[in-house]
């Protein structure tokens, strides 16, 4: 896939990320930095898409495991937070 074409289409999927990341979050700025490095992650691994037409689910996925190291990491800091 070329830069121009996953662009394109990034930016057509963003409000759908977005509403993604922000369900899974919760934070308005949580779920914008979420979209922002999946579509960064998703960029350097475009040539690894096989099937062009499973962009969308392709991408949605990165978002996905984005939003769960993010959640992960919160709790991380939640449990070392209480430590007395």
């Amino acid at each position: 896939m070329e830069e121009m074409e996953f662009a394109r289409r990034c930016e057509d999927l963003k409000p759908r990320l977005y509403r993604t990341a922000l369900v899974y979050l919760g934070g308005e700025s949580q779920a914008a930095d979420a979209v922002d490095e999946a579509i960064y992650k998703g960029f350097l691994a475009r040539k690894k898409l096989r099937q062009p037409e499973y962009f969308t689910t392709w991408l949605t996925r990165i978002l996905m495991n984005v939003c769960n190291a993010e959640l992960r990491r919160q709790r991380r800091e939640q449990v070392v937070a209480e430590l007395p």
